[in-house]
């Protein structure tokens, strides 16, 4: 528990956390309310329909990989890799504290976007006298893009660990996630749809064709692939010298 809050202390005595929650939740901000304001209300509510409106334009949970990814390699950047990694020899608990802050301030990135999101654009359409999905939909969409920026977090973190240049790092994240996942889209069968950026999907609830994941099994994928990860970028620092 003490290593753990030690990861959250670093994290959010850190500026760069609050200016990329920061950013990510204007943009948001921005998008839910222009869009929704100046745009037809049919093409509004189909959208809404299509739980577009609901997950957003996407920047906060790029800003938010990018955040997991920090939370390790900034360690290796600026040398603090030994002192951090000293108080526990093992290393793994270092690891697994790290994931956990990062799962954290997914899960609050996550609430805060619910309210930004649903606040602006959901109050707009009422105002505009537009038809509102079932709340239990609402929820459905909601709980999964919380969920996936824990997830996200997470992810970016096992990246970190994996490749700890921290350049490096935050672009092979982006380019996995966002460039190469949905490539196997064009593959015959169903084998794309279990890479990340397809189980992502899934879990904001965009399904697609009979074969696609259901939400919660793009759920349990993509915490698959973000364990998985996490697990390997872990076993990796056990065992390689913290100054290579």
């Amino acid at each position: 528990m003490s290593f753990l809050r030690s990861e959250w202390l670093k994290l959010w005595t850190t500026r760069t956390t609050w200016v990329m929650l920061g950013i990510g939740l204007l943009g948001e901000a921005l998008f839910a309310g222009l869009y929704t304001a100046l745009t037809g209300l049919g093409e509004v509510e189909e959208q809404l329909a299509e739980a577009e409106i609901a997950t957003g334009v996407g920047l906060l949970m790029v800003l938010l990989l990018v955040l997991g990814v920090l939370i390790v390699t900034t360690e290796f950047r600026h040398g603090t890799s030994s002192s951090t990694f000293l108080a526990s020899p093992r290393r793994y608990p270092v690891l697994l504290a790290k994931l956990g802050a990062s799962l954290l301030v997914g899960l609050l990135a996550g609430l805060a976007f619910v309210v930004v999101n649903g606040g602006l654009s959901l109050g707009l359409i009422a105002e505009r006298g537009g038809d509102l999905p079932p709340t239990s939909e609402l929820v459905s969409v909601y709980a999964g893009v919380v969920a996936s920026f824990a997830i996200l977090s997470a992810f970016g973190l096992g990246v970190g660990a994996i490749v700890r240049n921290q350049v490096g790092a935050i672009i092979a994240a982006i380019a996995f996630f966002f460039v190469l996942s949905p490539l196997p889209e064009l593959l015959p069968g169903s084998i794309g749809e279990y890479f990340p950026a397809q189980a992502l999907g899934a879990l904001h609830g965009h399904i697609e064709g009979d074969g696609a994941l259901g939400q919660v099994s793009g759920g349990l994928v993509l915490t698959a692939w973000a364990l998985a990860l996490v697990a390997i970028g872990t076993a990796l620092i056990c065992r390689r010298d913290l100054a290579d």
